[in-house]
């Protein structure tokens, strides 16, 4: 399917952008899901992003700049797009929320929702001066983490969205929390058919694009490919 650009916004230092498109607001949309983008002129395989926001027949995409996707984004202004996909963030009772970086995506649109606590953590201030921070929630600048923050917390429900380094963190700082992952990986079909974003779980080789992204952080190894 194809859409037309409605706008783009940079932060401050344009290390990220926000991409806004027109969709079909009879479609649900979840926290947690992501579509596939590209442009006419590509990039050759379209690129998977989570979902930052869905309000008012708009999707909006939070995206860290200087990849293939935004060069082609500078002479199309039209977006190919592919979604939704993958699951929604399964339903929690008064969930903790952690992202670092661009991995505030999907907790950001899971927070609008359901009014959730957050904590986000970055490298430095930029993305703060691109993205809105719901109420209740506390954001961070390294070298203070959003673990650092989130460690004191005594909730037992926790999602966690960011690098791998940090959701390896939190998988042992919270062993014995009821903690979710929600994955990120490359893929090119974004249903299981290529295989590409394979993950390991208790239960055998599963897929981040159609049984993920957001597994327990109990079933999923996280260095299976190391």
């Amino acid at each position: 399917m194809e859409a037309d650009v409605k706008a783009m916004k940079y932060s401050s230092r344009k290390e990220y952008f926000l991409l806004f498109f027109e969709y079909d607001e009879k479609d649900k949309v979840e926290p947690g899901q992501f579509f596939r983008l590209k442009t006419p002129t590509g990039p050759y395989i379209a690129r998977p992003y989570s979902v930052y926001d869905f309000e008012d027949g708009v999707l909006t995409f939070l995206i860290k700049s200087g990849g293939e996707f935004e060069e082609h984004l500078k002479t199309s202004k039209k977006i190919v797009f592919d979604g939704p996909l993958g699951n929604a963030i399964p339903p929690l009772d008064n969930p903790l929320l952690i992202a670092g970086g661009v991995g505030y995506a999907p907790l950001h649109f899971y927070a609008k929702r359901n009014k959730s606590h957050l904590i986000v953590g970055s490298k430095d201030e930029d993305l703060f001066n691109l993205v809105d921070i719901p109420p209740a929630s506390v954001y961070t600048v390294e070298p203070t983490t959003a673990l650092d923050v989130a460690k004191h917390s005594p909730t037992t429900n926790i999602i966690a969205c960011g690098p791998i380094k940090m959701l390896s963190s939190a998988k042992e700082m919270f062993r014995d929390r009821n903690l979710f992952l929600i994955l990120e990986e490359k893929m090119a079909c974004g249903r299981g058919m290529c295989e590409g974003c394979a993950v390991m779980t208790s239960d055998g080789v599963k897929f981040v694009c159609k049984d993920g992204p957001t597994f327990s952080a109990k079933e999923v190894n996280l260095n299976w490919r190391n």
